[in-house]
């Protein structure tokens, strides 16, 4: 997954599409609902958790990152759930509060 990510991230980059860059992309994700499957792994879910987080900001991409629907985020990035059910409402929590 790194290399994947770090791809498309300098690809963005060398398109100077990042809202810091003056382009429209204003945030990015890793991970989507991955809550459950690092529940279930205990540790070692939590411990993929923060390498993803401290990963993705230290490609540098100048914009936020988020979690889809991670209860226990790590601090790196905001944790992100919808409103209501099946709604594209988003509210944000950033660092669990």
């Amino acid at each position: 997954m790194q290399g994947f990510t770090q791809k498309i991230v300098q690809l963005i980059k060398s398109e100077r599409l990042f809202e810091s860059q003056g382009g429209p992309i204003i945030l990015c994700q890793i991970e989507n609902e991955y809550d459950q499957s690092s529940k279930a792994l205990g540790a070692p879910g939590s411990l993929y958790m923060t390498w993803a987080a401290k990963m993705v900001v230290e490609l540098g991409a100048g914009v936020p990152w988020v979690m889809c629907k991670e209860d226990d985020s790590p601090d790196l990035v905001a944790h992100v759930f919808s409103l209501k059910e099946g709604g594209y409402n988003p509210a944000f929590l950033v660092n669990n509060n």
